[in-house]
């Protein structure tokens, strides 16, 4: 529980600081579509809000919760992260990953996540995101993301739209005045 409390502190610490004026002279709005990711900004205090690109997958069936799936940049230096949270039950061993479904292909692309917490309801694992990874959702267009949600049970199996994920974290960053998640030689450029 700790463990998740410090994450999220830290990206809300992480993505504080813009103010609506900001995020109004960058024409970054809250609900601003980047492929299959929208953005989501949540007011913390008076003039500091936090803002991360987010994409919340559910069931056609019934509307359960799949997964929740939160994009965000780092404030003081290159870097971005891709956030999983699924119900809680999660079987550790068998990870949460992304695959591109790429059936004409020999190649394939896998992508794994770290889990890092649970609390009652839900279970996280993060991304450490490069540019490389980012590229691939964007260049290869079919992706399924799976996890296990017990020792006992099939596998979760479910399409996602990853396409935009580059755009959007460097268009966020750029409008909360951070350096470029992508840049490589931390001058804000790749």
């Amino acid at each position: 529980m700790l463990k998740q409390l410090l994450l999220w502190g830290a990206a809300a610490f992480i993505l504080a600081g813009i103010s609506p004026a900001q995020a109004q002279g960058q024409r970054l709005e809250n609900g601003t579509q980047f492929g299959g990711w929208t953005v989501a900004c949540e007011a913390l205090a008076v003039n500091e809000t936090v803002c991360v690109l987010s994409q919340r997958l559910v069931r056609a069936g019934d509307g359960g919760l799949l997964a929740d799936l939160l994009a965000f940049a780092g404030a003081d230096e290159p870097g971005a992260y891709v956030a999983a949270r699924v119900p809680n039950g999660v079987f550790f061993p068998s990870g949460f990953s992304l695959r591109a479904d790429q059936a004409d292909s020999d190649d394939e692309v896998i992508v794994g996540f770290d889990w890092q917490s649970c609390s009652p309801e839900l279970c996280e694992a993060l991304l450490p995101l490069t540019a490389e990874t980012a590229g691939a959702f964007d260049a290869l267009a079919d992706w399924v993301a799976a996890y296990r949600p017990a020792i006992d049970a099939e596998a979760v199996v479910f399409r996602l739209d990853p396409a935009g994920l580059h755009e959007g974290l460097t268009a966020l960053a750029a409008a909360l005045g951070q350096p470029d998640p992508f840049a490589t030689d931390g001058t804000g450029t790749e």
